[in-house]
C-alpha cells in the first residue's frame, strides 16, 4: 500500500520532468499545520522548468489531479502545500502497518539483484578490538537494510591471514622456541606479536627475519605453513564467538590466502597485457591518468600487498554473484586504496568496476585515563581495547544500572538477558547513531543513559509500548474508528510512522545506518511527548475511559511498537518487551 508521499509523487510526476520517487523525496512538512500537511518546495524545480518558483506552484495547483485522501492544494509563494483528509490517512497508515507487521517498510526494488558486502577483515592471531566494531555492525546493518528492500545480500569476512605481519608471528614462534603453536591461545599470539614487534624496533636483523618468514610462507615452506595454520584455526573460533555476541554473521569466510593461486595468475595476466610496470624492483599499476599514485602489487622483496589480493578477490566475487554493488566497509584511512582498486579494475577492462563502493567510517577512540584525551590505541604497543572486554563491561554496567532502578523493573523480566540486550545494544547504537564518516568517542555514561539519545532509550520506549498493551488486557480490536485519533500529538505520530519506508530507502541509498537510528530517536521522542500529555490529562491517556477512543489509541501504540521493533532489528539490536 502506497504512502501519501508516494501518491503525491506519482501525481506530480505526471506534470514534471522528475521521477515520482524523487518528487516524493522533495516533499516536506510545513512549519505549521495551518500551512498544510505536505509541502513541495518549487524552487527546487526552477532549474528544470526555467520558471519562477511561485509561478510553478500556481501552475501545478491548477494542473495536478489530487490523489485520494488529499483534500486541497494551495500555492503559498514558492511552495505548493497539500491538505489531506487526516482521518483517512491515519486509518491508511495504521492499517498498513498492522497488516504488514515486520514487513512494513519492505520493498522489492532489489528483487533479482545481489549486494556483496565485505565487512569483516580481522587479522588472525589477534583479538578482535574495539576498532573492529564499526565495520562489523555497519556492515551487518546494511545487510539487513538492503535485504528489507528485496536484495539478495552476501556478507563476506575477508579474513586477514596473509601479509608481512604474519612473518613477524612465525619468526617469533621460532625465536622463542615454541614447539607447539597449536596450543597457543589468541592472547598468547597477541603477546608474542607485541613482544617480537617491540624487540624488532631498531633491530634490522629481526625485521629481516620476519620478512624472510613471510616469504617462506608464500613459498609453501612446511614449518611456516604449520605455524600459520595453527594460528588461523584458533583465531576463527574466537572470531565466531565474539561476532556472535554482536549478532554479526557472514555468508562467506574467505581468507586472503584463498587467492594466492589466483594472485599469481592475475599478476601474469597483467604482465602480458602490459598493465603493470616495475619501479625500483617493485611491481606497480600506473594510475597517473586517473590522478592517482600508482597501485603497488608487490614490494621489491617480492612480498605481495593488499591490492594484489583485492584484485583477484573482486574478480572472483563478480564471477560468483554478478553483483549490483560490492560494498567494502572499511575505515576512512583506506580511501585511496579503494580509489586505486576501482581504477586498476577499469584498466583491466572490467566495466563493473564502478559498482564498487567504499563505505568508509571514522575511528573508534577512548579516553586516556591520565590525560582525559580521546585517542586510538596501538596493537604494536599492546594498547588495544578488546571488543570482548568492551561488551563485558557494557553488560556489567547495564546490569548495575537496572539493579539501581529495581523498583521499576517488571517482575517477569530476566535480569541477565535484559542486561545483555541493553549493554550490547548500547555499544551497537553508539556506533550506528553517529554518521559513519565521523569518529566515535567511547563514553560509558553517555552510551547507557536511558534518557539520552541512546540505544537504551529506544529499547525502553519499545518496552513501555509493550507494557501499555499488556495493561490494556484486551485483544486488538478488528474494527477501529481511526477518526477518534484527533489529537495533534497523534497526527505527529502517524506522520512519523508513515515515513519509516522512506527512512529505510534513504539509509540504503546513502549506506548510512545512522538514518535509521535518527529516525527511531525522533519517533521515540514523539511518542514520549504523546505519553507525557496523557500523564497530565487523563482524557489524553492511551488507556482512557472511552472504549472506542482507547481501542483507536491502542492500534496506534501497536503500530508504533511494530515500527520501533523493525528499526531496532535493522540495527541488529534486541527489542526487550519488559524493562
Amino acid at each position: 500500500m502506497a504512502s501519501m508521499e508516494e501518491l503525491l509523487g506519482r501525481a506530480l510526476a505526471e506534470h514534471l520532468p522528475l521521477s515520482a520517487e524523487d518528487l516524493a523525496g522533495l516533499l516536506q512538512t510545513p512549519p505549521s499545520p495551518e500551512l498544510g500537511d505536505y509541502g513541495l518546495p518549487c524552487y527546487a524545480l526552477s532549474k528544470y522548468l526555467h520558471k519562477a518558483p511561485d509561478r510553478i506552484a500556481e501552475e501545478l495547483r491548477a494542473e495536478v489531479e489530487l490523489p485520494e485522501g488529499v483534500c486541497e492544494a494551495r500555492a503559498e509563494g514558492a511552495y505548493l502545500n497539500f491538505f489531506v483528509d487526516r482521518p483517512a490517512v491515519t486509518e491508511h497508515v495504521i492499517r498498513t502497518i498492522l497488516a504488514g507487521g515486520a514487513d512494513y517498510g519492505s520493498d522489492q526494488q532489489g528483487a533479482g539483484k545481489t549486494i556483496v558486502i565485505d565487512y569483516g577483515s580481522p587479522n588472525i592471531a589477534k583479538h578482535l578490538g574495539i576498532h573492529h566494531l564499526p565495520s562489523a555492525v555497519i556492515g551487518q546493518s546494511l545487510y539487513r537494510i538492503y535485504e528489507k528492500l528485496g536484495y539478495r545480500c552476501v556478507g563476506i569476512n575477508f579474513l586477514g591471514d596473509w601479509g608481512t605481519s604474519f612473518g613477524r608471528l612465525i619468526a617469533g614462534v621460532e625465536r622463542y622456541g615454541i614447539e607447539h603453536p597449536e596450543r597457543l591461545s589468541v592472547a598468547d599470539m597477541q603477546e608474542l606479536y607485541v613482544r617480537y614487534s617491540t624487540e624488532a624496533d631498531g633491530e634490522p636483523e629481526l625485521q629481516q627475519a620476519a620478512r624472510d618468514a613471510f616469504r617462506r610462507l608464500e613459498e609453501g615452506e612446511q614449518q611456516a605453513v604449520r605455524i600459520w595454520s595453527a594460528c588461523r584455526e584458533v583465531s576463527l573460533e574466537e572470531f565466531d564467538r565474539v561476532y556472535g555476541r554482536l549478532g554479526v554473521s557472514f555468508d562467506e569466510v574467505r581468507p586472503e590466502s584463498f587467492y594466492n593461486e589466483r594472485l599469481r595468475e592475475t599478476v601474469e595476466r597483467l604482465r602480458r597485457d602490459g598493465i603493470v610496470q616495475e619501479s625500483q624492483g617493485a611491481l606497480i599499476i600506473p594510475l597517473y591518468e586517473d590522478g592517482l599514485p600508482p597501485c603497488m602489487l608487490q614490494k621489491s622483496d617480492g612480498a605481495s600487498l593488499y591490492a594484489a589480493r583485492d584484485l583477484p578477490a573482486a574478480e572472483h566475487r563478480w564471477e560468483q554473484y554478478h553483483f549490483e554493488k560490492a560494498l567494502y566497509v572499511v575505515g576512512n584511512e583506506q580511501s585511496l586504496h579503494f580509489r586505486q582498486l576501482a581504477a586498476a579494475l577499469k584498466q583491466m577492462g572490467h566495466e563493473w568496476a564502478d559498482r564498487i563502493k567504499h563505505v568508509n567510517f571514522g575511528l573508534i577512540k577512548f579516553r586516556d585515563p591520565e590525560t582525559g584525551r580521546a585517542r586510538v590505541g596501538s596493537t604494536r604497543r599492546g594498547e588495544m581495547l578488546l571488543l570482548d572486554e568492551v561488551l563485558d563491561e557494557a553488560v556489567a554496567r547495564a546490569r548495575r544500572k537496572i539493579e539501581d532502578n529495581a523498583e521499576r523493573l517488571e517482575a517477569e523480566a530476566d535480569l541477565g538477558e535484559l542486561a545483555a540486550q541493553v549493554g550490547v545494544g548500547a555499544v551497537v547504537f553508539r556506533q550506528l547513531s553517529t554518521r559513519r564518516t565521523r569518529d566515535v568517542v567511547f563514553e560509558w555514561d553517555r552510551m547507557l543513559d536511558f534518557e539520552g539519545d541512546t540505544g537504551p532509550y529506544v529499547q525502553y520506549a519499545h518496552a513501555r509500548l509493550c507494557s501499555i498493551l499488556r495493561k490494556a488486557g484486551q485483544p486488538m480490536a478488528a474494527d477501529v474508528d481511526h477518526s477518534l485519533l484527533a489529537l495533534p500529538e497523534e497526527w505527529v505520530l502517524v506522520r512519523h510512522l508513515e515515513r519509516f519506508p522512506r527512512a529505510v530507502l534513504g539509509a540504503a541509498q546513502e549506506c548510512e545506518p545512522s538514518a535509521i537510528a535518527s529516525y527511531l530517536l525522533e519517533l521515540c521522542a514523539d511518542f514520549s511527548t504523546y505519553y507525557s500529555a496523557g500523564m497530565r490529562e487523563p482524557d489524553r491517556r492511551v488507556l482512557c475511559e472511552d472504549a472506542a477512543t482507547r481501542a483507536a489509541r491502542l492500534a496506534l501504540v501497536e503500530a508504533a511498537r511494530h515500527v520501533i521493533r523493525s528499526g531496532l532489528a535493522l540495527l541488529g539490536m534486541a527489542a526487550p518487551d519488559r524493562m
